[in-house]
């Protein structure tokens, strides 16, 4: 009897997202990870809840698209929620998806923190879909990790789901269209959070326009999950990568 030919994707990583997000899969299915397969559960994201109103309710709504991950058998998890991971904080993101049983876990603030410093970005700007009260969570949680916004542009989207559905169709010259009204004189560099956002494609041409390496939610996140994993994307680019 032949043995079984070994798995075409031998690492699965699950992936904790917001119900309406239809972006986070297709960018890291898209960026060719090798070896790796995605699988994505979602979970119902509270609207104009703060601390430990929202964390309770985050932790609730999280159980059961956990317990759908877990049956996976993961090798890594990680929290794809920007406002959620930065609004908790990087110890209680990494304890809300602890209920998945991966082998190992990530949240996207963290990877964001740990995209910026390796850039030595010290002093960003910041764009984001988010109302200014998200945007100061944001802010927060990057002052925490010693990281500067010199300057913050939102659109505040994020008060209802239907408005929000708008970011996932965000095109790379409308990416572009919404950095030239950030004032980024001041800054290192570009920082674009929010998972929903589609940006890996577009970061280089991004960068090209306006001479700063530029971060995103998702390229922080597929490049956190790449070095873990002791893997290499194919089709990703930017300054990140290329330091990588």
């Amino acid at each position: 009897m032949q043995n079984a030919a070994p798995s075409a994707f031998p690492l699965r990583v699950g992936l904790l997202v917001p119900g309406s997000n239809t972006t986070v899969e297709a960018e890291m299915n898209r960026a060719g990870l090798p070896e790796a397969s995605f699988h994505a559960a979602r979970m119902t994201l509270p609207l104009g809840l703060t601390g430990e109103e929202l964390a309770a309710k985050l932790t609730e709504n999280a159980a059961p698209p956990l317990g759908h991950l877990s049956a996976c058998q993961l090798d890594l998890v990680m929290l794809g929620c920007t406002s959620a991971a930065m609004a908790l904080g990087p110890e209680r993101s990494l304890g809300l998806v602890a209920g998945a049983q991966a082998k190992g876990a990530l949240e996207v603030g963290g990877a964001i923190v740990a995209a910026l410093r390796a850039l030595d970005l010290r002093r960003i700007a910041l764009f984001t879909p988010y109302l200014d009260t998200t945007n100061a969570a944001v802010i927060a949680y990057l002052a925490a990790a010693g990281i500067e916004t010199t300057a913050s542009l939102g659109l505040g989207l994020n008060t209802s789901l239907e408005r929000f559905r708008v970011v996932s169709r965000t095109s790379a010259d409308a990416l572009a269209a919404h950095l030239e009204g950030l004032d980024h004189a001041g800054a290192d560099g570009v920082l674009i959070c929010c998972t929903d956002l589609p940006t890996i494609a577009a970061l280089p041409g991004l960068e090209a326009r306006i001479g700063k390496p530029v971060v995103s939610s998702n390229q922080a996140m597929l490049w956190a999950i790449a070095r873990q994993l002791g893997q290499r994307p194919a089709r990703a680019g930017g300054s990140l990568f290329a330091a990588a």
